[in-house]
């Protein structure tokens, strides 16, 4: 498993505090923020208000001007035009009750219209309120905070959801991160003992500094350089970090080419390895070459590491509803029943543990896992108790889409 040390990472970066440096205000500035504007609620009255005082205006003007002439002009249509006095009589009673119902009706209108108006605003502010006092807290490490829907419409409701889940994800990078540091601190322990510990002996004349010792404290480094590159691996993979490069390929060259890669440590263990094909050639399928071939290679090497002499490692290869399986069977250790779901928890051990080989750093099938999930697929593990073997499964379905970056 492939990766750059994290003193490299370090080392391509600047310090963080660095840019911190160009938030603080300069000599003579004040830091005084720029004064808020009138809230949600001022505004939106004060545009109901506008809308309906312009509304009365027209009306008004509408009615008192246009209202009247044609009323006359009535009047004279059905013959009433003698009566001149009274028809001038009727125009300014007409005008002056005309210009009273406007007025008492908008008047009414427009109190009415700006309680409900009033109502309406003030649960928006509540609801944006809500959403922002919800982001401070997140902004200031609270991921659990979640929002309730409100009935203010789809869109305030997309608002809130969207919101849940971009908490929620914070949540989970947050907790993996957590995770991280405090499995990183207890796996990172023993080998820096170690080192103490001979690094002490060396001073005091205990430990002589030989051939021997200087292969001790190289292990050790190189010990804790492998889990430093695995751990940043697997935070990669289970964050979605990881950069696929998918492409249509033959699923039964991957096992060909594993088997032949793991030949050599399988005669050095005495252990055969195989490969199963199924009759028929299998159409090609949507993966990534490289990544699936790390999870094979670290499945084939894991089964080879808790394989006795003389035992067998079959590198498998079927389809099933539409799904290609890839299988590494093997006839070694085995797995205690209770502990199959959990052969895949980072530095989880299982007895002497199918991690705990030397040299490996707890977090092979963890990363195989992490990178199976990425490309849609599944990895599982089953297995008829210790001493009987066990097996390892990959399900990548074929599908015409890319797969998940």
């Amino acid at each position: 498993m492939r990766g750059t040390s994290a003193g490299a990472d370090e080392g391509e970066r600047e310090p963080r505090g660095a840019d911190r440096w160009d938030l603080e205000p300069e000599d003579g500035d004040s830091g005084e923020t720029e004064p808020k504007g009138s809230s949600l609620t001022v505004r939106l009255l004060v545009v109901q208000a506008i809308v309906l005082v312009v509304a009365l205006v027209i009306v008004a003007v509408t009615t008192l001007l246009l209202g009247p002439q044609m009323y006359i002009n009535e009047l004279f249509r059905q013959g009433h035009g003698r009566a001149v006095g009274a028809i001038l009589h009727l125009d300014d009673v007409f005008r002056n009750v005309s210009l009273l119902s406007v007025t008492i009706g908008g008047l009414t209108a427009m109190v009415i219209a700006s309680f409900v108006s009033f109502l309406i605003t003030r649960r928006i502010r509540h609801s944006i309120s809500e959403v922002g006092r919800a982001a401070t807290r997140v902004a200031s490490g609270e991921y659990g905070v979640r929002l309730e829907p409100t009935e203010l419409g789809s869109e305030f409701n997309d608002l809130t959801g969207s919101f849940n889940d971009m908490a929620a994800k914070l949540h989970a990078v947050d907790q993996t991160r957590r995770q991280m540091l405090a499995d990183l601190a207890h796996e990172m322990r023993t080998p820096l003992a170690n080192l103490k510990g001979h690094l002490e002996g060396i001073e005091d004349g205990i430990v002589t500094l030989d051939d021997r010792t200087s292969g001790i404290l190289a292990g050790q480094i190189s010990r804790l350089e492998h889990l430093a590159q695995d751990m940043r691996s697997l935070t990669q993979a289970e964050e979605g970090m990881v950069h696929l490069r998918p492409s249509r390929q033959d699923p039964a060259d991957l096992v060909v080419d594993v088997v032949a890669g793991a030949e050599q440590l399988a005669k050095s263990r005495q252990v055969e390895i195989t490969a199963s094909m199924p009759r028929t050639p299998l159409a090609p399928v949507l993966m990534d070459r490289a990544r699936m071939d790390q999870v094979l290679s670290n499945l084939v090497d894991n089964a080879l590491h808790h394989t006795p002499a003389g035992g067998q490692v079959t590198v498998g290869l079927a389809e099933r509803e539409k799904q290609v399986i890839y299988t590494v069977t093997d006839t070694g250790d085995g797995i205690p029943a209770e502990d199959l779901n959990r052969i895949f928890m980072r530095f989880y051990r299982v007895g002497e543990g199918r991690e705990a080989k030397p040299g490996g750093s707890g977090l092979g099938l963890a990363i195989s896992k992490a990178l199976v999930q990425a490309q849609g697929g599944t990895l599982t593990a089953t297995s008829h108790g210790p001493g009987r073997g066990s097996e390892f499964t990959v399900h990548l379905a074929r599908r015409q889409g890319a797969a998940r970056n």
